[in-house]
């Protein structure tokens, strides 16, 4: 073979590593980038769960407090639905919170 054969085969060569490296790169990127979007889903997910706790609670509460309106007493229902919305806020604030200090504990 002659020399600019040898030539020819090692540019193709390290054209075809060079592509190679630029691929493994980007499934790199791509892996990555869907490890993220999977922990941003957990992340909303959760929230939502928590989101739907506290309506939940604020529909007790309000029909709690309806019935009392309604009967001119404060009822037994009151008692538990302000339980519920005590417990619903202190689980959202300290999801808030908790996600808060994971943000800026990556920065």
């Amino acid at each position: 073979m002659s020399e600019l054969a040898y030539i020819l085969i090692a540019t193709q060569a390290l054209a075809v590593a060079i592509v190679g490296g630029l691929f493994a790169l980007m499934q790199k990127k791509l892996k990555i980038d869907n490890s993220k979007q999977e922990k941003r889903a957990i992340v909303r997910a959760e929230e939502a769960q928590l989101a739907m706790r506290l309506m939940s609670a604020t529909m007790s509460l309000a029909v709690a407090n309806a019935i009392a309106i309604q009967k001119g007493e404060v009822n037994g229902r009151m008692d538990k639905a302000i339980e519920d919305a005590d417990s619903a806020q202190k689980a959202y604030f300290e999801f808030v919170n908790r996600v808060a200090s994971e943000r800026v504990a990556k920065n």
